[in-house]
């Protein structure tokens, strides 16, 4: 069987951590990053742009109060 990549694992975790709304601090700290631009570039944009992840409040993508939950697939 093929390895999951270790970026893919972290990202399958985050999408399932986010099934409640959850600040990009609250994200980084579950998956033991410190370095919260580092992993807003590697892990949440992708999530974001692949549909994966939305922002509570897409208006304002800098507000000190967003948060970002789970798009639940349609079906």
């Amino acid at each position: 069987t093929p390895q999951v990549t270790p970026q893919v694992a972290l990202q399958d975790r985050i999408v399932a951590f986010c099934a409640e709304p959850r600040s990009k601090a609250e994200i980084a700290n579950h998956c033991g990053f410190k370095d919260i631009k580092h992993f807003t570039a590697r892990y949440l944009k992708p999530l974001l742009e692949s549909g994966q992840l939305r922002m509570t409040a897409p208006d304002k993508p800098n507000s000190s109060k967003q948060k970002y939950i789970t798009v639940q697939p349609s079906q």
